[in-house]
């Protein structure tokens, strides 16, 4: 977000409230979600510009983070996914007017400056850098899809409970994510 003319991003994540707090000249102020965001997202303000970013399912349930690592195979467990998609489902349904920029992590990638100029118009912004030239934040494509790559990860996601694949397979047809791989069948999905 600091490509954008006019803008302060702070510095870590932060809960929506530390907008109120900050005293800054800019004109637009962002803060990145914490990891428990999701739990209290109904309750954003509807002045709050809100860019909620998707990745596919199968993406973020194999991928792992430096704080996790020693924990468990996977940063992101069955119940943090499908709690911040009842975050989301929460929003929706206490604020059913709300705009939301819905921003796929893939199309961010694969296009990073057609998905800048979609920000640019839903938040009357003017970019200053474009996404594909931040020499801060390069594009790299090696994190998506790597379950499709590896068995052990294809197999860990077919042994996920059916009525859990199930959400994943509502939430990849909503934001159109495809099955390439085989892992929500309709006998997974049973």
């Amino acid at each position: 977000m600091g490509c954008f003319e006019d803008i302060y991003v702070h510095p870590s994540e932060a809960p929506y409230q530390t907008l109120i707090e900050l005293d800054r000249y800019q004109a637009n102020l962002v803060v990145k979600r914490t990891f428990v965001s999701y739990r209290d997202l109904e309750d954003l303000p509807a002045s709050v510009g809100l860019i909620y970013c998707v990745r596919h399912p199968f993406d973020v349930l194999t991928s792992s983070h430096p704080e996790t690592v020693d924990l468990r195979p996977f940063h992101v467990t069955m119940e943090r996914w499908e709690a911040e998609y009842d975050g989301l489902m929460r929003l929706r349904q206490v604020q059913p007017e709300r705009d939301i920029t819905y921003l796929r992590y893939e199309d961010l990638i694969a296009e990073p400056d057609i998905v800048q100029a979609r920000i640019a118009r839903s938040f009357g912004l003017a970019p200053a850098t474009l996404f594909s030239r931040d020499a801060n934040n390069p594009i790299r494509s090696t994190s998506l899809r790597k379950w499709e790559r590896n068995e052990a990860f294809r197999t860990y996601l077919r042994g996920l409970p059916p009525s859990f694949l199930e959400r994943v397979d509502s939430f990849c047809r909503e934001f159109g994510y495809d099955n390439s791989a085989g892992i929500l069948t309709t006998e997974s999905a049973e």
